[in-house]
């Protein structure tokens, strides 16, 4: 089983002019605060190894992009074909039970055809990229899936 996250923005944060020039849908969003001020976001896969079920737990994310690699993938979305392999971008969800994981800075890796881009973390003292890179226990999916059910 895997997760997912909704959009980075909570719409009803927003103010009225700023949500009717922005937009989300299942694989892109764009916040336009201003003609000069937009953050976009991709989503994305998030892979953590399960070592004892030799498979992995993986969290639909979303990445804050540049514009510029925002527009690369954009462009070659539908046609699988980019004007490069990947690019930098934030994390832009928090991880349940990792602490400030927003923001974490990352190697996004796109994919052929519709296949959300992979996320690696880059190398930080965080318990996160600890879990990307040694893996995570079941117990903890377990948690995961249960709060997701919760109240």
């Amino acid at each position: 089983m895997d997760m997912s996250f909704r959009p980075p923005v909570d719409w009803a944060w927003l103010d009225d002019d700023v949500r009717r020039a922005s937009w989300a849908d299942e694989d892109f969003c764009e916040i336009r605060f201003s003609a000069e001020e937009v953050d976009r976001f991709i989503r994305c896969v998030l892979p953590l190894p399960v070592p004892r079920l030799k498979s992995e737990f993986r969290f639909g994310v979303w990445m804050s992009v540049s514009d510029q690699s925002w527009d690369i993938y954009y462009r070659g979305f539908h046609g699988g074909d980019y004007a490069q392999d990947g690019c930098f971008g934030y994390l832009a969800d928090k991880i349940p039970e990792y602490p400030k994981s927003s923001g974490l800075h990352a190697n996004v890796w796109f994919s052929e055809g519709k296949q959300r881009p992979t996320v690696e973390l880059q190398d930080a003292d965080h318990p996160l990229v600890q879990a990307q890179r040694n893996g995570i226990d079941v117990t903890q999916i377990e948690r995961w899936i249960a709060s997701t059910h919760s109240g």
